[in-house]
């Protein structure tokens, strides 16, 4: 009588799905690009900073299932940003319903706040004060241009306004944190230099 075959190992549930979504580097070098600029615009928005992370991986995440239609697009980084756009309202609306059933705040509160040390710029906690002061169209495409520096037109597009649109909220927006900017200057809480260029 002969031994019995070994069975093959059944792939693990992880393994399977790397197989069905391989990462090219393509994929990689966008993921690179993007998800620093994609974390100030949440933080720019009023996210929690404790979120950011979390929408940032899952808008990554739907985009890397569908990296071998997304890759052709002329602006894949629009797609990313509607992605993003779609999970934070999603997240935000259910916070204002009373949030979590899961949540861990408290814990969360008493662990030490981990920094991101390869962040070449960060926003300041007075900008994004200030972001959080302006109307929402002018935050939606301040965000947009100013933080995730994306053009007029793909900034349009994601927000489904027209170009005149874009431009006359971003004058607006700027107008707005400038005298943000003067009026914490006359009161004495604003620090020379914090504005950077956005403004």
């Amino acid at each position: 009588m002969s031994a019995p075959m070994p069975q093959p190992a059944r792939p693990s549930t992880m393994s399977v799905a790397l197989q069905a979504y391989p990462v090219d580097e393509g994929l990689s070098a966008f993921f690179l690009q993007q998800r620093r600029l994609l974390r100030r615009y949440l933080l720019a928005q009023g996210c929690a900073d404790s979120d950011c992370d979390d929408i940032v991986q899952d808008a990554f995440l739907i985009v890397r299932r569908r990296w071998a239609t997304i890759a052709y697009y002329d602006d894949p980084k629009a797609y990313l940003y509607k992605v993003a756009i779609r999970l934070w309202r999603r997240h935000d609306t259910r916070n204002h319903r009373g949030g979590y059933r899961d949540d861990h705040e408290d814990y969360l509160a008493a662990l030490a706040d981990p920094v991101d040390v390869t962040a070449a710029v960060e926003l300041t906690d007075m900008l994004i004060d200030w972001f959080r002061q302006l109307p929402d169209r002018q935050r939606d495409v301040a965000g947009l241009r100013l933080v995730a520096d994306l053009s007029e037109v793909q900034t349009a597009e994601i927000l489904g306004v027209s170009v005149g649109t874009v431009k006359s909220q971003l004058n607006a927006a700027r107008k707005t944190l400038r005298r943000l900017n003067d009026r914490d200057e006359r009161t004495g809480c604003g620090r020379p230099g914090q504005k950077g260029d956005l403004l």
